[in-house]
């Protein structure tokens, strides 16, 4: 009866376990260059999302580069010059977690939902066959509604251009460039919970207290919209809570969720048998 007992609290303690972590921990992928497209200057260190993820994959030495899509002329207290503010900031943010570049493009700030989506599409189908990049992170083109209009388009245009980056017939113009077409193996989306109604993440990635910091750095790096906080606890904690949160999710101390999607998921069959050979040999 005793081992039947123990056996019995054991699994009670496993299903426990199962029940906390209910985001699968995941490992970064294979590779060595990422791109992290999304709309705005601080759409990468935003509290529940990419900057923890960044600095562990430039800590693995990878090489990233930012694209921000808009000019950010709207968002800031400094008017005027709010889009040259704001550039010169994201520069520093991404110099906090490590990323080689901002690629700018400046559309207009709060005007993505004019702009053609093609036209965005096009230029970042173009810097995905520059850059060649193993993964790609942006907002999910699947989430639940984003009231952020610029969110929206953003994501799906980089949805629709990771796949159409890889397809010959599209934009054979580049050849003429020497950028051939460039399938990417995998890309992480997420989703501003507090700007709709979320998104259903299939993976957390684990980053540890220093990567946490860099996260910190980055997200006070942008002065214009977020001020000086009152002190250097405050500070920490606005980036803290919401890593330790997802953390305990996944079992981790600090982790960040994502929509992860692979190459072949559109084609499970084929997915399992790719996996599957590639284990044998």
């Amino acid at each position: 009866m005793g081992k039947v007992y123990h056996a019995l609290a054991a699994l009670l303690v496993a299903a426990a376990g199962l029940a906390a972590a209910d985001v699968p921990l995941g490992q970064p992928p294979p590779g060595k260059t990422f791109l992290v497209i999304l709309s705005h200057h601080d759409d990468h260190t935003w509290e529940w999302g990419f900057g923890g993820f960044l600095a562990r994959l430039v800590d693995s030495g990878w090489t990233g580069y930012y694209v921000r899509t808009t000019n950010d002329e709207k968002d800031g207290r400094e008017w005027g010059p709010n889009d040259q503010v704001n550039h010169k900031e994201s520069i520093a943010a991404v110099k906090a977690l490590g990323l080689k570049e901002v690629i700018s493009l400046n559309w207009r700030n709060d005007h993505m939902s004019s702009v053609p989506l093609k036209e965005v599409r096009a230029q970042y189908i173009l810097l995905i066959r520059k850059y060649r990049p193993d993964a790609v992170m942006s907002w999910n083109p699947w989430g639940h509604y984003d009231r952020n209009p610029d969110h929206r388009r953003v994501a799906r245009a980089a949805g629709e251009a990771v796949w159409m980056a890889g397809l010959e017939n599209v934009h054979p113009e580049h050849l003429a460039a020497g950028l051939k077409p460039h399938r990417v193996p995998v890309v992480y989306y997420s989703q501003r919970a507090d700007y709709g109604r979320g998104h259903a993440p299939n993976i957390a990635i684990e980053f540890n207290e220093a990567q946490l910091l860099r996260k910190v750095e980055a997200y006070w790096a942008h002065r214009n919209v977020r001020g000086v906080p009152a002190s250097p606890e405050i500070k920490r904690r606005e980036m803290e809570e919401p890593s330790l949160a997802a953390g305990k999710r996944a079992g981790v101390k600090y982790a960040e969720m994502f929509y992860r999607l692979e190459e072949w998921d559109h084609l499970p069959g084929l997915r399992d048998y790719l996996t599957e050979n590639a284990r044998a040999k």
